[in-house]
């Protein structure tokens, strides 16, 4: 039983190597296309955080409409936009500070309740 499982187990595998032939190409990806694709995703990135109905509401009321922030990001060098990406990804998310506020506040009220009624 267990030989001809493991024959028809050898059977598939050689019939799917066959089918699917294995083709790979290795190559040397210089350093200018790395430093492309690099500044793209920075520029994605911002282009998307700008993208964000909230950011766009926060533009309009400081007076800017949202094309002529898209064209301004355009309008940049690769060095500015990356660091522009950088400061976006390092501020902090909304959610956590209030998470933090709220557990702070019970913190106080806890302990307010605790020591004044003990």
């Amino acid at each position: 039983m267990q030989g001809s499982f493991m024959k028809l187990v050898s059977r598939l595998l050689v019939i799917c190597m066959l089918a699917m032939p294995f083709s790979s190409q290795a190559g040397m990806i210089s350093t200018d296309q790395v430093a492309a694709a690099a500044q793209q995703d920075a520029r994605g990135q911002v282009n998307s955080y700008l993208a964000r109905a909230d950011v766009q509401s926060q533009l309009q009321t400081m007076g800017i409409s949202p094309e002529t922030a898209k064209d301004r990001v355009a309008a940049m060098t690769n060095e500015e936009v990356s660091r522009l990406a950088g400061q976006i990804q390092s501020q902090p998310a909304g959610a956590a500070s209030a998470w933090a506020v709220a557990v702070l506040l019970g913190l106080i009220i806890w302990g307010v309740y605790y020591f004044y009624y003990r």
